[in-house]
């Protein structure tokens, strides 16, 4: 190969791989319009955390006092809380943002 081609083709596998690292960031980090439901009594109480509802899918999660409420629309971005089977099999989240949603 000469030295031309060689820079061209190093060029052209950085931006490939520039591209594919910009598009990694997953479903999860994308904000989802979700809506914060009722407590959930399951495993001790008020120790359950609350029902969230996205794209009609009902997960468990801690949420935030403020957005603590039946029927409260917000905007999240969250990842599975895969910590223990448990969790796991009783599809909890962990929250990384919540905003208001109006």
């Amino acid at each position: 190969m000469t030295m031309k081609k060689t820079i061209t083709f190093v060029l052209f596998v950085a931006f490939v791989l520039a591209g594919l690292l910009a598009c990694s960031n997953g479903p999860e980090s994308r904000e989802k319009a979700a809506v914060i439901g009722d407590m959930d009594f399951t495993f001790c109480g008020y120790c359950g955390g609350w029902f969230v509802l996205v794209d009609s899918v009902r997960y468990r999660a801690q949420v935030a006092e403020s957005f603590r409420g039946g029927n409260t629309p917000v905007w999240i971005r969250f990842k599975k809380d895969e910590s223990d089977g448990g969790k796991v099999a009783g599809r909890w989240i962990i929250i990384t943002s919540i905003r208001e949603r109006k």
